[in-house]
């Protein structure tokens, strides 16, 4: 956190101040105690690490705080001449040793392994010449201390503040900034042995009577090393800096006292071999600790950037399965028709043209997509905007979504503001967007249900709603719905399962109009609302606006839903089939149950089978092919997978459950056409698996064979 904007003595500042020289007193006094080689001059100095932290947590308007505590501080310590100025280098300290960090962007949290290098050489080794030079000279100036003690005063002052920035400042930087984290008993358990550990190993190092250097080289307070390792590689930072302070405050208290490996012939010489083998530890410490931690944030990275990278190629294995079971589906009944020509039977011929005029359509409006999404995402579309009346743009939107509601047997619901709006908004493309809402609120809705429009004021403009009474979403789902080639409820009982590019393709659009798109839903079952908001052009308050009427009837047309056109005559209809005949029929060769979803691929085969003298029934869901395989009994089963209400795999087995079917041919015929749908083909109890577009004389060859 950086406060460096905050004017420096607002009432919540000054309590910073106050408590920060409140500490920075304290820890001074604590620093003085240990004052062995001039009064005011210690090897133990952590005031500059709490000064240090304090501007980098704070920001630079504490330094008040830090005069102020240094001040008080040194004029109780019989230098009250040179108090001012040591204050003054203690300041300067600390805000030089700040902004040397930030130069280099350093973060607090000390988790990477630049942080610590900036911490340990800007900080402690750099800005600590400026208090050590300042506070030294104004001894010196002031007679407070002899002048041809400089050098040696000066190293031990800026070996002490050099050791207050590297164990005093990374603990309350690293506890201030870490997340707190909720450990599960097993850390719990870790971390009581971690510390166990580290309080006998330290006690044992520094706390315990023994071999000095004076009677030979001590080794125990190396012992130190692999606790320190521990905590850096099972804790990370915040245990580390707390493992090497307690160790350094262990350490200095027995050294202190004339025990420990560091016990010499004066104090101060103790301490300081004490503290260079301390800065040893803290600085292994920092360095480990943040390379480690940085390689763990790298390797969760990685395995995030690994699962990204799977779940791309898993959605793109997935699209091109789609795209091809999408293409496959219009080539068939496409095929069908071609062979239907070439026969050249007269009462099928028209039949057939108007079917390939579909399957045509229906293509070229695949490709369409396909060549949208590529021009969008490389920024090669153009939007070419103009005036238009929000009512004409809903009005070509529904026209063009009405064949599919239709189909469905969905109610639309239109509702639009009762004042005309303009909206700058290109002719072709807002309407294509706002179609592909309600293309997959048409799609993704069970038949008969309802898709409700409208529009209305906001605050930012015009929001427009298409909501739905269809399967909805799940919070997974939602949060990718706009990703290209992602769909949610891809089922292989979905009748209408598209290529997961619609939404892609309204988010990039409504963007190029100045505008958001947003979905909402309340869980699988209860509908998706999507949510566009464009600015308006202008709002007239008088006169109706072109393409109004156009709107309202569109919008009533597509509330009445239009009786699917047959290929051939029907003559009667079973539960969801339909039965198929020519007048008069002759001696049927084999009696043949087709089953698919796609209204133009079932009857097309069912026109190719009839011309040979079969029997043929169609269905169009799963259910309805159960009911008419039990009263038909028919020899053969074609059937699609992708279906609606129960899927072509659910179906099967549930065929080679029935007594009565013993014994029937049941062929998959299917736009999936992927080893895996193969396998599942065969685990269902399907004798073949054909892929879409099936040549017609195959398929009349493995009938006979029947």
């Amino acid at each position: 956190m950086n406060t460096d904007a905050r004017p420096p003595f607002r009432s919540s500042s000054v309590m910073q101040v106050l408590g920060v020289a409140a500490v920075y007193f304290a820890a001074a006094k604590l620093g003085l105690t240990m004052a062995f080689v001039a009064e005011q001059v210690t090897a133990v100095w952590p005031p500059t690490g709490i000064a240090l932290a304090a501007v980098l947590l704070l920001g630079t308007g504490i330094w008040p705080g830090i005069a102020l505590g240094a001040f008080v501080a040194n004029v109780t310590s019989h230098a009250n001449v040179a108090a001012a100025g040591i204050a003054t280098g203690n300041t300067l300290e600390a805000l030089v040793g700040a902004w040397l960090l930030r130069q280099v962007g350093f973060a607090p949290s000390l988790t990477r392994l630049r942080d610590a290098l900036a911490l340990i050489v800007l900080a402690a080794g750099v800005s600590t010449v400026v208090s050590a030079t300042i506070g030294v000279t104004s001894l010196c100036l002031a007679g407070v201390q002899p002048c041809g003690a400089f050098a040696s005063l000066w190293s031990v002052w800026w070996f002490g503040d050099a050791m207050g920035d590297l164990v005093m400042a990374p603990l309350l930087l690293v506890w201030a900034t870490h997340p707190r984290v909720a450990w599960v008993p097993r850390q719990l358990a870790e971390a009581t042995m971690l510390i166990a550990v580290l309080l006998a190993v330290s006690a044992a190092a520094f706390a315990r009577a023994g071999t000095t250097v004076a009677t030979g080289y001590p080794f125990q307070h190396y012992t130190l090393f692999p606790v320190v390792i521990w905590a850096a590689l099972r804790f990370g930072q915040r245990a580390t800096v707390t493992a090497t302070f307690i160790a350094a405050g262990i350490a200095i208290w027995s050294t202190v006292h004339g025990v420990g490996p560091f016990a010499m012939a004066t104090v101060n010489e103790s301490l300081v071999a004490l503290q260079v083998f301390m800065a040893v530890v803290a600085v292994t410490a920092l360095l480990l600790s943040a390379a480690i931690t940085e390689r763990k944030a790298l390797e969760r990275d990685l395995r995030r950037q690994t699962e990204v990278l799977a779940d791309a190629d898993r959605r793109k294995d997935e699209f091109l399965a789609m795209l091809a079971h999408e293409l496959r589906n219009p080539l068939a009944p496409l095929r069908n028709a071609l062979d239907l020509l070439r026969r050249g039977e007269p009462a099928v011929v028209a039949r057939a043209r108007e079917l390939m005029h579909r399957q045509l359509e229906h293509l070229v409006r695949l490709v369409d997509d396909l060549l949208d999404v590529s021009r969008i995402t490389s920024g090669k579309i153009l939007v070419r905007r103009e005036p238009l009346p929000l009512a004409s743009i809903v009005a070509t939107a529904v026209e063009i979504s009405r064949p599919l509601l239709d189909a469905n047997a969905h109610e639309l619901h239109v509702t639009l503001p009762p004042e005309p709006v303009l909206l700058d908004a290109d002719p072709t493309r807002l309407p294509q967007a706002l179609a592909n809402l309600l293309n997959n609120a048409a799609k993704y809705t069970p038949r008969g249900g309802h898709v409700w429009l409208t529009a209305e004021h906001g605050r930012d403009g015009l929001v427009l709603r298409v909501r739905d009474s269809g399967i909805g979403m799940t919070p997974e789902a939602l949060g990718r719905a706009f990703d290209l080639f992602s769909q949610a409820g891809r089922t292989l009982d979905s009748a209408e399962s598209g290529l997961g590019i619609g939404l892609t393709l309204v988010r990039r659009l409504v963007e190029q109009h100045g505008g958001t798109v947003s979905a909402r839903s309340e869980g699988p079952g209860r509908g998706t609302e999507i949510t566009v908001r464009l600015p308006v052009l202008q709002v007239a308050r008088a006169g109706p606006a072109r393409g109004t009427e156009d709107a309202e009837t569109s919008a009533v047309a597509a509330t009445t839903p239009i009786a699917p056109t047959s290929a051939i005559p029907i003559t009667a209809e079973v539960a969801g089939g339909r039965t198929m005949t020519d007048a008069p029929p002759p001696p049927a060769l084999r009696r043949v149950l087709i089953v698919d979803d796609n209204v133009d691929a079932a009857e097309s085969v069912a026109m190719l089978l009839q011309t040979a003298n079969h029997d043929v029934r169609v269905a169009h869901d799963g259910l309805a092919a159960l009911s008419i395989a039990r009263e038909f009994a028919p020899d053969v089963v074609l059937l699609d997978i992708g279906l609606p209400r129960m899927d072509g795999y659910a179906v099967a087995r549930a065929l080679r459950a029935e007594p009565s079917l013993n014994g029937v041919r049941l062929i998959a015929l299917s736009g999936y056409g992927q080893d895996d749908d193969r396998r599942r083909s065969q685990e269902a109890g399907f004798d073949h698996h054909l892929v879409k577009p099936v040549e017609p004389a195959a398929l009349e060859t493995l009938i006979a064979a029947t």
